[in-house]
């Protein structure tokens, strides 16, 4: 008759081997999980009604504990209603800097691209040293899956040094597909996760 002492043993080996190969493919899902351009969200969260959506956007306290870069941001300058995005005409002529993939903001149930402007034309080969001049503006549009039509626009714009130093001078955008923007500004929930970006608070293409 064996022990009880092997018998647990045994017992725990076997549970171990179930798990484990669980356990793996849960990493494996994870890790396969890589960043978009200008993306900071994590997995889709829960979704949000409109008031909270626009206070985690305007005062950057997001309704899920997420580990960000704690950098102070001056007041946001969200518009009171939307009010033309001065940038909007010149979208035609924004060239595309990505390939169309699912992107990270909202619930991460989107598609989306970036397009650029000339100044911006370095985007995504960036590199510690190099970083986009003043003028430089990306543009994320965000579509349904398999729609040719965009839902929004997330914007960035390089503005002249002392715009907001630690922020790297960028200013954000969030704009309609009728180029009204809705909020704008040092928005603190943008610029705390783009804090995170690896150069000039850029992140890098589609992996």
């Amino acid at each position: 008759m064996r022990s009880r002492p092997r018998l647990a043993v045994r017992l725990t080996l076997v549970a171990a081997a179930l798990v484990s190969p669980m356990l793996a493919t849960e990493a494996r899902s994870l890790t396969g999980w890589a960043p978009l351009p200008l993306g900071c969200a994590p997995p889709p969260r829960p979704r949000l009604d409109a008031a909270a959506t626009a206070a985690w956007i305007e005062g950057g306290s997001s309704p899920v504990a997420e580990p960000r870069a704690s950098t102070a941001a001056p007041a946001a300058s969200p518009a009171p209603e939307p009010a033309a995005w001065e940038l909007a005409a010149q979208l035609a002529s924004f060239k595309p800097a990505t390939v169309r993939a699912r992107s990270q903001h909202f619930t991460g149930e989107l598609e989306a691209e970036v397009r650029i402007n000339t100044a911006a034309a370095p985007y995504p080969a960036l590199g510690p040293d190099r970083v986009l001049p003043p003028g430089a503006a990306l543009v994320q549009l965000h579509y349904p899956a398999g729609s040719s039509e965009p839902v929004t626009l997330l914007a960035m714009v390089k503005r002249p040094a002392g715009f907001d130093r630690d922020g790297g001078d960028w200013e954000y955008a969030i704009v309609t597909p009728q180029g009204d923007a809705t909020h704008r500004g040092a928005l603190p929930l943008c610029k705390r996760c783009h804090a995170d970006a690896p150069h000039d608070h850029l992140f890098g293409g589609p992996r």
